[in-house]
């Protein structure tokens, strides 16, 4: 499976409504997802073997095959080493899954229909896969508010924003000033690269965002490689000059 072509969760519940919900969520907050749904246990387990998913959203009561002994046959076979599971249960008494929440492989969603939270594992769960990969490169996916980086910070990645929209903080006089935002398509954090100095600014997510991480040590050879990025980083930096004679 490759996270860069496609994103595909299996939303298993007997509630449609609720499957319905957290279809529409994901479709809205992650590009090029692609959902399916089962409505028992079963159903899951005959869907997760014929077209793994990348993320499994299960019902801690599903009938027939309840979400954590699905999520306890998946965990131990290697078959589904990628699979990231969120259980939409509350926590349970006894510890379980607790190497596997440390991880992020598996997650508790005490309140499905929580948009902010919903979103919040969603991204766990991607970004966890992302960390499986070994490109030179991962995808990673930020909720609004989440903080890219701060101001004074030492850089160790440059991103591409590609899709969402970004802000740029500074302080200034005991107060966060904005100077700038970032759109979909340019790069962000490169100058810690090229002049080898902190981060400049704080960055932070004005809405759902998903970016390219490009660590410094692999910059170089990554841009070789693609072109198109090679690109947009001079379009960016173009920018950055253009409004710096505006200022």
């Amino acid at each position: 499976m490759d996270l860069e072509l496609k994103r595909v969760f299996l939303i298993a519940t007997h509630n449609q409504q609720l499957a319905d919900y957290l279809a529409r969520k994901i479709n809205e907050h992650i590009s090029d997802a692609t959902v399916f749904t089962a409505r028992d246990g079963m159903d899951a387990q005959f869907k997760i073997d014929n077209a793994p998913p990348h993320v499994l959203l299960v019902d801690g009561d599903l009938p027939k095959l309840d979400g954590y002994s699905l999520a306890h046959k998946l965990i131990t076979n290697e078959k589904y080493p990628d699979i990231s599971v969120i259980i939409m249960s509350g926590i349970p008494d006894k510890e379980e899954f607790v190497d596997e929440v440390v991880t992020g492989k598996v997650q508790f969603l005490t309140d499905p229909t929580d948009e902010v939270r919903l979103n919040q594992t969603i991204a766990r769960s991607l970004n966890r896969l992302s960390d499986m990969k070994n490109h030179g490169y991962r995808v990673l996916f930020f909720v609004t508010g989440d903080v890219l980086f701060k101001e004074g910070e030492m850089g160790q990645s440059a991103y591409i924003l590609k899709s969402g929209e970004m802000k740029a903080t500074k302080k200034m006089n005991d107060h966060n000033i904005i100077i700038g935002k970032i759109l979909e398509g340019e790069f962000v954090g490169e100058m810690a690269h090229i002049n080898h100095e902190p981060r400049f600014a704080t960055i932070t997510a004005v809405r759902d965002c998903e970016l390219i991480e490009i660590p410094f040590g692999t910059l170089d050879t990554v841009l070789f490689t693609k072109p198109s990025w090679a690109k947009a980083l001079v379009m960016t930096l173009s920018k950055r000059l253009r409004n710096a004679f505006r200022n």
